[in-house]
């Protein structure tokens, strides 16, 4: 009786640390550059923080270089993006989706080297099926070790925000241009207030 309860404990505590435990291919650390300086952030430093909104010292004084507030990194690591996985695979496999995984894998590269769009799909799709997506899903989900160069980061960062302001206009004039190729059809419609 006891050997049947132990094995079932076992087999109990085996299967939940499978369904629990990270891939062992996943992220443990990312190491973030700034200009010549690098150092190792953990993921689980980085759940905390996406978690309980309690940053470890290394992490808090990455966040003060960087200029933000704990609370605002919790909630950028914890904040899902509601979208199918059928839905990401069609938009990361696009054209348009290569040319923006292109731009964050500028930012965001494989320690290893290898190729980092692929590295993001990996993480995007890996995230999709398990979990909500979230930032902090997508580094747990990233296949292996990856460093984050944060000034890059912070500048394209700052340009979509200045391209975002001017995507009223870019859509209008799509929307004009769009008629002539493809008679009836709206880019925009719905999308835009009018």
């Amino acid at each position: 009786m006891l050997g049947v309860t132990l094995r079932r404990g076992l087999v109990g505590a085996v299967l939940a640390w499978g369904l629990w435990a990270l891939p062992s291919w996943a992220a443990d650390q990312i190491m973030v550059k700034f200009g010549p300086i690098s150092t190792p952030v953990t993921v689980n430093d980085l759940q905390t923080l996406a978690t309980t909104g309690q940053a470890s010292e290394r992490l808090t004084s990455l966040l003060g270089l960087a200029g933000i507030q704990a609370a605002d990194a919790q909630k950028f690591l914890s904040t899902p993006v509601p979208v199918q996985p059928a839905t990401l695979d069609k938009i990361v496999n696009s054209f348009v989706g290569n040319i923006i995984l292109s731009q964050v894998a500028t930012f965001i590269q494989p320690v290893n080297g290898g190729d980092g769009v692929a590295a993001i799909k990996t993480g995007l799709s890996q995230s999709a099926q398990n979990n909500p997506i979230t930032l902090i899903n997508l580094i747990k989900n990233y296949p292996g070790d990856m460093t984050v160069d944060a000034q890059k980061a912070m500048a394209i960062y700052k340009q979509i925000q200045a391209d975002a302001q001017n995507l009223p206009q870019v859509l209008a004039a799509v929307d004009e241009l769009l008629p002539l190729v493809m008679p009836g059809f709206k880019f925009s419609a719905g999308c835009l207030p009018r």
